[in-house]
């Protein structure tokens, strides 16, 4: 069994789709309960999300969050209400769910979460992948005073350890963290989860849970495009599309946009793969 969580609004109602119909095709046979954080999502959206999984064994708990919660939330131009969605999650999930795994929309799942999902937290509240290398890394957990965690994270794809975190974070937490750093949050809501949890996040390989365009950069530089597609497709578990081009929009430039391809169609094609799709 898997706690999933996604955030979102109904713009991002169609790549949602298709990470979902990636997911149940490459999670067969894992039973899966999908916590859906949102402020305005239809019956209609909901039922597209139910369409793209399919007779799979995936429960759907739509949570609706109320702007009261969010009443004394600091907000400004970057930081909107929505930008809590991911922090609050300790506060408003069901008592039951003691572990998540949190999945941006634009991301496409190429093979089995199992073994990330069950993960040992050890004594972390939060594993994820570093979102940049060397000195950029170096240079964000300066600029948010990050002494204590060895990487600053993307929080695109982050396994929650809820049990313990329901133990820290309260809404006042949060809302102090944003007032006290509002002029160095360039990132939002990833900023704050680094400052939050600095000291209790640990990494996981961004070339398995978060490949994005910049990191596969680097596995060409050591392999042709065919052979690092193909290392992609049977080593990776997230592929994710994050920055301001989407492998949905035409002007998409990137070379991961084949393994997108393959699950934004209505109807999947289970033997399709990237390499076999012209890639």
């Amino acid at each position: 069994m898997m706690n999933i969580l996604v955030t979102l609004d109904s713009g991002y109602i169609y790549p949602l789709c298709t990470m979902l119909r990636s997911l149940v095709d490459n999670n067969k046979g894992e039973a899966i309960n999908l916590y859906v954080a949102h402020s305005s999502l239809t019956e209609q959206d909901f039922a597209q999300i139910k369409f793209a999984l399919g007779t799979s064994d995936t429960e759907v708990y739509p949570i609706k969050l109320d702007d009261t919660l969010f009443e004394n939330a600091p907000t400004k131009s970057r930081i909107t209400k929505e930008t809590y969605y991911r922090i609050f999650a300790p506060l408003y999930l069901p008592k039951s769910v003691d572990r998540i795994l949190y999945i941006d929309p634009d991301t496409i799942i190429l093979n089995a979460l199992y073994f990330f999902y069950n993960t040992d937290f050890g004594s972390n509240f939060i594993i994820g992948a570093k979102h940049f290398d060397g000195v950029v890394d170096v240079w964000n957990k300066f600029r948010l005073t990050m002494t204590k965690s060895d990487h600053y994270i993307n929080a695109g794809v982050m396994l929650m350890n809820i049990e313990k975190m329901r133990s820290e974070v309260t809404a006042k937490k949060i809302f102090d963290c944003v007032k006290k750093n509002y002029l160095r949050l360039f990132l939002a809501d990833q900023d704050v989860i680094n400052i939050l949890f600095d000291g209790k996040i640990a990494t996981f390989s961004e070339y398995i849970i978060n490949l994005d365009e910049r990191c596969f950069k680097r596995l060409l530089s050591h392999m042709p495009l065919k052979e690092a597609l193909a290392y992609t497709e049977k080593n990776t578990m997230i592929v994710h599309f994050n920055g301001k081009e989407k492998p949905w929009n035409v002007m998409y430039s990137g070379k991961l946009k084949c393994f997108f391809d393959i699950y934004s169609k209505p109807k999947l094609n289970t033997e399709m793969r990237c390499l076999n799709a012209g890639a």
